[in-house]
């Protein structure tokens, strides 16, 4: 049986990002939660590409990918809406956003809930 869901916002609507370089959002305490679920939409990009990714941490120095669905360099496309499930098992977490191109820029939302952990 499911632990409770706490509802979470990575990106609030309607963030904006510019420039060919790596966004990350603040690192959150996850250490409660077993598992996200989070629903990611963007807009048109402009610029080569975007990709989306879940990450963990033990020390907010060393970032992995996490375990999951649609976790790593993902991007649900233009005008679209899609779903990222995350396996949580260290202690931080956060998403982290990659821009390509030239003068790439993107405008994205990220919410969802976080799956507590069971007793």
């Amino acid at each position: 049986m499911p632990g409770q869901l706490t509802p979470v916002v990575m990106l609030p609507r309607y963030s904006s990002f510019a420039g060919a370089t790596t966004f990350t959002t603040i690192a959150m305490d996850v250490s409660a939660y077993q598992s996200a679920v989070l629903s990611v939409w963007r807009g048109p990009l402009e610029g080569t590409s975007v990709a989306f990714t879940c990450e963990e941490s033990a020390d907010q120095h060393d970032w992995t990918t996490c375990a999951g669905t649609n976790v790593s360099a993902w991007d649900p496309g233009s005008g679209a809406e899609g779903q990222a499930t995350a396996n949580l098992r260290k202690r931080w977490f956060r998403v982290k956003i990659v821009l390509v191109g030239t003068d790439p820029k993107v405008t994205c939302w990220s919410v969802g809930f976080l799956e507590e952990r069971e007793d």
